[in-house]
């Protein structure tokens, strides 16, 4: 009989560090787990967070948040995360069992994870490391999923970057594009660096807007996004983000790209996201700023380009398959029934 035993801490209690400071434990000093701030833990709808200990030893961790408005096939879910623990399937059971039973007991009929709470932060895990990391994806170690599933949770959610080192465009069809949506009254800017808050502020607007049926969607407060965004504006390339509005100001499409600034070479871009406002008179839009971005970053020598974090069947997939992308990386999203 193994001596296992949970405790249940908090961000500003004494015994927090026994959580915080796990991931110490667990990964190289010069791990890539500790860049970008991947670990903070957001404090909304956070409930509990555990530790397992086994003789008097942190091994494990996880964190239940108590998200309002969260549903999976209508049933009441909330979610799981900020999850790490050594490679042994009776500890991360004894650990999750704890979870889930207070999800239970809260009245909840469903559990997804891995997931800070909502997918406006970190969520999903790695199927594999084989490839380096690329900025702004979170790390961990791969055999979590095969954890979780042999505690019971299965795949829900398939996630894919792709990696495409032609960058194939053309340069007429682009100018083609782009002439004819500034006729129809397009206007084309880049993020307003020098009045960021309120750029961010429309930018949130239009994101709730644009991603609402996006699987597990949930909106974010403008005041939670600009604070998220914000810290990362040393990081912003106002060429490699882009506006798209109508003539009344209202946003109708995006592109948000950034270097990888994790790639020593410097030579990689990463397009985090792309969307357009679903009845938008711009058709098209989204493919012209996909082949404007190429056009951009050939002239800027990058010779990669990372289309980051889809999920499977999703708009952005098929763009991206559209410049010849292979899959490079794939990530999934747990879910147990209660």
């Amino acid at each position: 009989m193994r001596n296992f035993k949970i405790i249940e801490t908090f961000p500003g209690k004494k015994d927090f560090h026994l959580f915080s400071e796990l991931p110490k434990l667990l990964y190289p000093e010069n791990s890539q787990r500790f860049i970008l701030g991947h670990d903070l833990i957001p404090s909304e709808h956070l409930s509990n967070c555990y530790v397992l200990l086994e003789n008097d030893n942190a091994i494990a961790r996880c964190a239940l948040y108590l998200k309002p408005g969260l549903e999976v096939d209508e049933k009441k879910a909330c979610t799981l995360g900020s999850f790490e623990c050594i490679e042994d399937s009776e500890a991360s059971k004894f650990l999750l069992d704890k979870a889930i039973a207070n999800a239970k007991s809260n009245g909840f009929a469903y559990v997804i994870g891995p997931m800070e709470g909502s997918t406006w932060n970190s969520y999903r895990f790695s199927d594999h490391n084989k490839h380096p990391n690329f900025f702004m994806e979170p790390y961990h170690h791969a055999y979590y999923g095969k954890l979780w599933v042999d505690f019971g949770f299965q795949d829900v959610a398939t996630y894919i970057s792709n990696l495409d080192t032609q960058l194939t465009y053309d340069d007429a069809r682009i100018t083609k594009w782009e002439k004819r949506f500034k006729e129809n009254g397009a206007v084309f800017r880049s993020i307003d660096l020098d009045n960021l808050e309120s750029d961010l502020k429309k930018l949130a607007r239009f994101n709730n807007e644009a991603f609402k049926e996006n699987f597990l969607f949930t909106p974010i407060a403008e005041d939670d996004f600009v604070k998220k965004y914000a810290q990362l504006k040393k990081y912003f390339d106002p060429e490699l983000i882009w506006v798209v509005e109508d003539q009344e100001g209202e946003i109708q499409a995006i592109s948000f790209s950034i270097p990888d600034y994790l790639d020593p070479s410097g030579k990689t871009l990463i397009i985090k996201s792309l969307a357009r406002k679903k009845d938008t008179k711009f058709r098209g839009i989204g493919s012209y700023l996909a082949g404007k971005t190429y056009q951009i970053a050939a002239k800027r020598n990058f010779e990669r380009v990372i289309h980051a974090l889809m999920i499977l069947d999703n708009h952005s997939v098929s763009i991206s398959n559209n410049y010849e992308g292979d899959h490079y990386k794939s990530y999934s999203l747990y879910g147990i029934d209660l």
